[in-house]
């Protein structure tokens, strides 16, 4: 009886994974080489990638002159993620531009164009990243953005709460200036993107 317990277990979870996979749907469009789109879809959660050039528009104003970092190595630097799931949700849209002006000049611009979304936070260094608090969306949805563990050259410019922030981060590049713009927000149960 155990025996074929186990057995009848063993069919009902490899039927439901077949069940799952046909469940699943996966869209590549890559036709003009330039603009890779991936769509995955599940039951459970959906995830959109575009590294066009074009997707990198997050409400932040491109710096005057400023042209998008050219792909390297097969890397897009911009992109459009989208993902969703039960009870969670993300959306990160960056892009990372050069400009032969000086990053002084460049962070000037972005201290004044950020301040439409709010007041603006100005880190000495790079963090690394963002502070999306995956997980803890609710309680934490309005924590504050923070310098924290920022280190190096050149500054991070933020904007917004740990669920919705604009982001600008500066260094100098030679006698240029690399940059990025990221808009990124998540939402929970009660959010919605």
């Amino acid at each position: 009886m155990r025996n074929i317990a186990t057995k009848f277990s063993c069919a009902l979870v490899i039927a439901s994974i077949a069940l799952l996979l046909a469940a699943c749907s996966i869209n590549v469009d890559d036709k003009d080489k330039k603009n890779q789109k991936v769509d995955i879809q599940t039951p459970f959660a959906n995830l959109k990638v575009n590294t066009g050039d074009k997707v990198a528009d997050n409400g932040i104003p491109v710096y005057p002159g400023a042209h998008l970092r050219p792909a390297d190595n097969g890397d897009s630097h911009s992109a459009n993620i989208d993902m969703g799931a039960v009870g969670f949700g993300l959306k990160v849209v960056a892009a990372e531009y050069e400009t032969d002006d000086s990053p002084e000049k460049v962070k000037s611009f972005y201290q004044d164009k950020l301040k439409s979304f709010g007041d603006v936070l100005v880190c000495n260094g790079h963090s690394g990243g963002s502070d999306v608090r995956m997980g803890k969306h609710g309680e934490d949805a309005d924590k504050k953005l923070t310098c924290k563990d920022a280190h190096g050259d050149g500054w991070e410019l933020k904007v917004g709460t740990s669920d919705d922030q604009h982001l600008v981060s500066i260094e100098p590049r030679g006698s240029g200036t690399r940059f990025g713009t990221v808009l990124i927000r998540t939402h929970g149960k009660e959010g919605a993107l």
